[in-house]
This record gives structure tokens, C-alpha cells and sequence, in this order.
């Protein structure tokens, strides 16, 4: 409360036409109050400040102290330097004991920069104000991605693909197009963990889950699903043979890759795995269905040897028993 009357007081003091700023800002404030979508928050934080004050470059983004590691909430404009950049204006605050949120202002130039710079303490009335709310946010977008992040891979996990299925499924519908579906199992993972342990099983699923999102576009989805299985999603295929050439891909490619089992011996693992494919809507339109689809093939697969791909037929699921 201090900050924010010491905040007015400089305004009231600096003889500028203040009356209409406060009011947009306490308004704008009034309305990302009212949201619970991070996105659609930093969306309109933005297009304000752009129409506003013609800025055409912002970044949001956390910093988690303990790991040195940035993560961005929300970026709109050209890439910039953060560090020595004289147009910047940034705004920090503590959102954990271990991370703060960042904001940072670019100016178009340097007269840009001075008209913004003789705006300040409406800027440090603005994001003062709206301080609480953008902690909220940024709270809660932590917590989604707590929910739908595998702790283990840094994979999305089950619950963010059934959100992503919901999407693109209809949109892939309506423009008459196919998905592949890959289901990914490690051939006797059991073996890892009743030689090794535990340790050295996550440290498999870890350089998997890293060689999968190598060879696959970045509009494709990677998913652990559970234990060693995991699901990618691959998006607007041209033909179900693209669909299992990128399962033998994945399959080659995992066969090359080492696993350091021991620092000191440099003692190496290597596994294989094996893939089961289904295609959509060709297979079925049922999400449902088409998890089956692709456990049903990754079984077969199995049955087949290391190293295997199969893709789904109707003609398996009727002769197959899973249990």
C-alpha cells in the first residue's frame, strides 16, 4: 500500500494529465481481474500496452532460481537481448521461494525508449497494480503444467493428450485429414529394473522420450503414457506408409543410443523397442478405440520379436486375447 500512494503521489507530482491514465489503468486491471486463461491475460495485457503505448515487443517468462532455468509464459514481438539492452524495461517479482516471474518492455528505438522512459511511474503504477493477478496466473499456469507433465521425462503425460485429442481430432476431420497414432514400448524393460534398478530404468526412459522428440516434427506430440510406454501423435499424415516409416526411424534410431549405467566403468546399455500404429479416422474416430488400436498392435509387435512395428488390423483385435 505504501508503494502504490508513494507511486500516486509521484504522479500527482510530475504534472502530467494523469486522471485518464489511472483510469485505464485501474480499468484494464478491473478486467484481467475477471480471467482464469494465462494466455488470453497476457493477450490482453499486451494489445493494451500495444495500443496504449505502441509496444510492439513483450516477454513474460519465470526463472527458477534453484535450476537456472527460464521458461517463457508468453512472448510477442522479435527475439532480444536481455542482457546490456538499453531499450528494455523489466519488471520483477518473487512468485516461490525459487522462482520469479519476468517481464520485460522493448522499445522499437531509442526515442521509443525515451517517450516509455518519461512513462515510468505509470508503468510502476500498471504493473503494481497488477502484481497480485499476474502472480495468480502465472500460480496457476505452474499448477496445470504440474498436472499434465510426466516428472520423470519432462513429457506431456496422459492428461494433457486427451486435452490435445480434443482439438485436433475435429480439425483433422473437417479438413479430411489422417493423424498416426505410435505406440512405443521398451522390449524387456522389466530386465532394467531386476538388473539395474530404478535409477537406471528412468535414465532409459529419459534418453527414449529425448530420441523420439529428435525424430519427430515439432508440430507432433510426444506422450509417456505409463511405465515404458509411450504415445506420439503425428499430425496431418500424407499416408499410412509415413506413419510406420517413422516407426522403423524411431526404432533404428533408439537402437544407436547409449545409456551410462556406471560413471566410473563407463559401463553402457543399450535397448530396443518395438511400435504399434493405428490411423486416424481410418481405424476409428473413438479415442478410446484408438489407444486400444495402438496397445493391441504393440502387443503383436512384441509377440514378433525385438525391434518390431506392426500396424493395427480389425483382424487382430478379434483373434488377440490381452489377458
Amino acid at each position: 500500500m505504501n508503494s502504490m500512494m508513494n507511486t500516486l503521489i509521484e504522479l500527482q507530482n510530475s504534472n502530467q494529465p494523469i486522471s485518464s491514465e489511472l483510469h485505464n489503468i485501474i480499468e484494464l486491471n478491473d478486467q484481467l481481474n475477471a480471467l482464469s486463461c494465462t494466455q488470453e491475460y497476457c493477450q490482453i495485457l499486451f494489445n493494451w500496452l500495444n495500443r496504449t503505448y505502441n509496444i510492439h515487443t513483450f516477454k513474460i517468462l519465470t526463472f527458477d532460481v534453484e535450476k537456472n532455468l527460464r521458461n517463457i509464459v508468453f512472448h510477442k514481438g522479435a527475439e532480444f537481448n536481455e542482457l546490456n539492452n538499453s531499450n528494455l524495461i523489466q519488471y520483477t517479482q518473487s512468485i516461490f521461494s525459487y522462482k520469479n516471474s519476468q517481464v520485460f518492455i522493448e522499445a522499437d528505438n531509442e526515442d521509443h525508449m525515451e517517450i516509455l522512459a518519461n512513462q515510468k511511474s505509470l508503468f510502476d503504477f500498471l504493473f503494481y497494480l497488477i502484481q497480485p493477478s499476474l502472480r495468480a496466473m502465472i500460480i496457476q499456469k505452474n499448477y496445470e503444467e504440474v498436472q499434465t507433465i510426466d516428472h520423470v521425462t519432462g513429457l506431456y503425460n496422459r492428461n494433457y493428450l486427451l486435452e490435445h485429442l480434443r482439438k485436433l481430432l475435429p480439425l483433422a476431420q473437417r479438413e479430411h485429414k489422417q493423424v498416426g497414432f505410435l505406440m512405443v514400448g521398451i522390449d524387456h524393460f522389466k530386465a532394467v529394473i531386476d538388473e539395474f534398478d530404478y535409477n537406471i530404468g528412468d535414465k532409459v526412459l529419459i534418453e527414449l522420450a529425448k530420441d523420439l522428440e529428435k525424430n519427430v516434427r515439432t508440430s507432433d506430440l510426444v506422450i509417456r503414457l505409463d511405465s515404458d510406454e509411450f504415445l506420439i501423435v503425428l499430425s496431418n499424415i500424407n499416408s499410412i506408409e509415413d506413419t510406420i516409416n517413422v516407426a522403423h526411424k524411431l526404432i533404428s534410431s533408439f537402437a544407436s543410443c547409449e545409456v551410462n549405467v556406471n560413471a566410473y566403468t563407463n559401463q553402457t546399455l543399450k535397448k530396443t523397442i518395438c511400435v504399434g500404429a493405428t490411423i486416424y479416422p481410418d481405424d476409428s474416430t473413438s479415442v478410446d478405440q484408438l489407444l486400444k488400436n495402438t496397445d493391441i498392435a504393440l502387443y503383436e509387435a512384441r509377440n514378433n520379436g525385438r525391434s518390431q512395428a506392426l500396424l493395427y488390423t480389425k483382424e487382430e483385435e478379434s483373434s488377440i486375447d490381452l489377458f
